[in-house]
């Protein structure tokens, strides 16, 4: 599951201010950064920057991928089972969130788990399924224990040739950045067996820049680029539920974020997220998510205009609900999204990776057939 970078953030910071933990952990956070981009094994990202290459260089890439989220809960409107099959002629890949990986090496299912009629789909259109597996945010023995990191890829590869699956998406967030070498290590090892059985692995990871560096700390671009298939850059929630409202995916974070992970990953493997979601944050409340549907009707139903944010490129919206309370709602639309997919032609990149599927309009779809369309 594709979560919020700063949720982590938010539910770790004490509202009544800075106070000596505070101080403390700020140190520490810089100690454990100032050793991980000094004393980290010379695989780091530094020694693999490539300066000076430019997307302009290399092959255009004409078989372009879009790899879709899914998700077995029922939301109105927002489904994901539906939108797959109406719109399957546009997707590659489906990444169904089926699976968590416990702390100790089993693998649990999720909201259901394993779907006969996504597999049974899938396979008859073609499209490669990737189920997710997320990871126990409360422990991280898989990344530290050798023992139990052996089991979990075990168990992760029967799951694969149990149903056949195409590969996987390892999606472990807010992992600390003291295990950058065990989650680097766990990675190689799965993609080894992974390569045995010629099934492909992906992995979903967090941006850069402007994100906390006790969320993106684990993450080594240069080694990880070279062990996987895809990385999917989950560029979104940059303004989320219990933070400030403001864009969920400015167009210029975005490119930033593009143009770093250019200097670590190949153009061949990346895939940038793109949302069709986003927050309805009422006056002095927190934020609830919101499909780019839901969020369009709303508007409708409020009778009030869709804004649109030049800098960001991005769409908002002001209303009143029946309490008298105001809300501000952001939200990526096809409009937002055709900006997006500007940059994957401008950096030459893979593909998108959407979260999720259900939540766009058919204008979003139309959006993606002709920007990237064959």
């Amino acid at each position: 599951m594709l979560v919020s970078p700063v949720i982590y953030c938010a539910a770790t910071s004490s509202e009544e201010g800075p106070g000596t933990f505070d101080w403390l952990k700020g140190i520490l956070l810089l100690i454990i950064s100032f050793f991980i981009n000094n004393f980290v094994d010379k695989n780091e990202e530094d020694q693999e920057a490539r300066p000076g290459e430019s997307p302009l260089d290399e092959d255009i890439i004409s078989n372009r991928e879009i790899l879709g989220f899914y998700v077995n809960w029922l939301t109105p409107y927002a489904n994901s089972y539906d939108a797959m099959v109406s719109n399957h002629r546009y997707v590659d890949m489906v990444a169904p969130f089926w699976f968590t990986a416990n702390p100790d090496g089993t693998i649990k299912s999720r909201y259901g788990g394993h779907q006969y009629e996504v597999d049974s789909f899938s396979k008859r259109q073609g499209l490669e399924l990737l189920p997710l597996i997320n990871n126990n945010q409360k422990n991280n023995m898989i990344l530290v224990d050798s023992d139990v990191r052996s089991k979990t890829i075990k168990n992760i590869v029967k799951l694969v040739e149990k149903y056949n699956y195409n590969g996987v998406n390892i999606d472990f967030e807010f992992i600390p950045p003291w295990t950058r070498n065990g989650y680097t290590q766990f990675i190689k090892e799965l993609s080894s067996e992974l390569n045995k059985k010629n099934k492909k692995l992906t992995i979903s990871v967090f941006p850069k820049i402007d994100v906390p560096m006790e969320l993106q700390g684990a993450y080594d671009y240069a080694a990880l680029g070279k062990l996987v298939d895809r990385v999917v850059i989950m560029t979104y929630d940059h303004h989320w539920p219990s933070g400030d409202p403001g864009p969920i995916a400015p167009i210029n974070w975005v490119e930033k974020n593009i143009k770093y992970a250019l200097e670590y990953i190949p153009n061949e493997k990346l895939l940038i997220g793109v949302a069709n979601y986003g927050y309805d944050w009422p006056e002095g409340g927190p934020g609830r998510p919101i499909s780019a549907k839901e969020a369009m009707n709303l508007a409708r139903e409020k009778g009030v205009k869709v804004q649109w944010d030049t800098p960001s490129q991005s769409p908002y919206f002001y209303y009143q609900d029946n309490s008298g309370i105001k809300h501000e709602v952001w939200f990526e639309s096809s409009s937002s999204l055709a900006f997006k997919l500007e940059l994957v032609k401008k950096y030459n990149l893979k593909g998108i990776a959407i979260w999720r599927l259900g939540n766009g309009t058919d204008r979003f779809w139309e959006i993606i057939d002709n920007k990237l369309g064959q």
